[in-house]
């Protein structure tokens, strides 16, 4: 039987042999936009998305047509095994129709192969386009998706619109049965400080937000000089995980490091993910998970990538894989090196055992979180290293009106489910501003049943991520 599993977006004190990392008294006089606002148009690196995009977005002024030439030369086989060439043209004459003249107005997400962004007609009032838009990395790099829906200029019900942070909290811990959330302050010591805490220090499972520590291990490297950002690795069948986007590159396709991260973070990409915990290799990992003063660090350790998680919970029947979860340190290595690595890639099981979502998985408590992002930032500022976790991280915001009020904005979610909808829903975004202690908002939403519904914790969020920007 085949069953669906789900892991997607919708998150350093070295010891001795390694290098010094951090900045005492850190305090950036400026932080640089990852995309500028010029003239009013977002400047957005070059990569195969932005460059569909940039004729995307020429295609939907007012006035133009887009040919049968223009749609087989832009769309991908793949679009147009889905769409023919005439429905493509009605689409994009649709959007044309509802924003004349449209330019982006909010960056939520960029990666090198996906997009979403907010739309608009100059000077249009809400409702606007929220645009999804996607293309392949490698070959002809035509464009795979491309979707716009409604937005209507706010992410929260109206009956969160008035709540204070206080109560935008207790109203979080009731969406599921296991939450956890720490609403506070990076104070320049690198200190996590606390503004609303319901089970701040209590491990949860994570989802994607353990690709923070790889990340983490990524800087480490290239600030030791073992790894560069712009080191080519390529697409290799051994690390091909489970709902990697990538998966439809062909193999050899060469990604650089950089790009890899973006694509982790970004947009959660699994495959990038076992990609670079492949090249920045658990034993290192393992270390910063040390370094990075997680509280309960065995509760991550060994550092297992997507596919071997992914075995945990579907290749094994129940008491083996508790088996596992339950063993000693010793017992879990060697039972990954006998058992787990030999399997390779996962590619599904004959199992699937939903108990194991939330309580055989990564878990990390929204301190944990919090102290990886104090680390981070504090990497040389400037350096290479710095650069390509600043890119990463901040290559989603997940939500619209967010990025606009900061200077800097960090973001890592991800999420577990089954077909009892979601037992893992996290949320982890830091927020700054030059010459102030960035805050953060870590929201770990479990349920061992399932149900937790995206669009209320959306809601909750969206409304303390709004309180923020409005504090002096």
């Amino acid at each position: 039987m085949k069953h669906r599993l789900f892991l997607w977006l919708l998150a350093l004190l070295p010891v001795s042999a390694h290098a010094q990392l951090y900045v005492d008294g850190f305090d950036p006089p400026r932080i640089d936009p990852l995309f500028p606002l010029v003239a009013g148009t977002y400047q957005l690196p070059s990569n195969p998305m932005t460059n569909q995009l940039q004729w995307l977005i020429g295609e939907l002024a007012a006035g133009e047509t887009t040919s049968v030439a223009e749609v087989n030369a832009h769309f991908d086989s793949s679009w147009l095994a889905q769409n023919s060439v005439a429905a493509t043209q009605a689409f994009i004459q649709s959007v044309r129709s509802a924003y004349p003249d449209a330019r982006i107005t909010d960056v939520i997400a960029v990666t090198p192969v996906s997009g979403t962004f907010v739309i608009d007609s100059p000077g249009s009032p809400p409702p606007s386009g929220f645009m999804v838009f996607s293309a392949r990395y490698s070959g002809t790099q035509r464009i795979t998706q491309f979707g716009v829906s409604t937005y209507g200029g706010s992410v929260q019900y109206p009956e969160d619109m008035t709540l204070s942070m206080s109560e935008a909290a207790d109203k979080f811990a009731t969406l599921s049965s296991a939450p956890a959330l720490l609403v506070g302050r990076i104070n320049s010591a690198g200190q996590c400080t606390t503004m609303q805490d319901r089970n701040a220090n209590t491990p949860r499972a994570t989802a994607s937000i353990f690709k923070t520590w790889v990340l983490g291990g990524l800087g480490q490297s290239i600030v030791e000089g073992t790894l560069s950002s712009s080191e080519v690795l390529p697409m290799v069948a051994s690390e091909i995980a489970p709902g990697g986007t990538i998966n439809v590159e062909p193999l050899n396709t060469p990604f650089p490091v950089s790009d890899l991260a973006k694509l982790m973070m970004g947009i959660s990409d699994n495959t990038a993910t076992d990609l670079l915990h492949e090249r920045v290799g658990r034993t290192r990992i393992d270390q910063i998970v040390t370094e990075y003063g997680v509280a309960q660090p065995d509760l991550l350790r060994p550092f297992l990538g997507i596919s071997e998680q992914f075995h945990v919970f579907l290749s094994f029947n129940l008491t083996d894989a508790l088996s596992y979860v339950n063993g000693t340190q010793p017992f879990k290595y060697q039972f990954l090196q006998d058992r787990i690595v030999p399997l390779g890639p996962n590619n599904g099981g004959p199992f699937f055992h939903t108990q194991l979502l939330t309580d055989g998985t990564w878990r990390a408590s929204p301190y944990d979180i919090c102290r990886a992002f104090a680390k981070l930032r504090r990497l040389p500022q400037g350096s290479e290293a710095f650069r390509t976790v600043d890119a990463a991280f901040g290559a989603a915001a997940a939500q619209p009106d967010v990025r606009a009020e900061w200077d800097r904005v960090w973001y890592k979610g991800g999420s577990l489910s089954s077909g009892a909808g979601f037992h893992v829903l996290t949320h982890a975004w830091m927020l700054e501003n030059a010459g102030q202690d960035p805050y953060v908002v870590i929201a770990l939403s479990n349920s061992p049943s399932g149900g937790i519904d995206p669009f209320f914790v959306q809601s909750i969020t969206g409304r303390m991520l709004e309180l923020l920007s409005l504090l002096p």
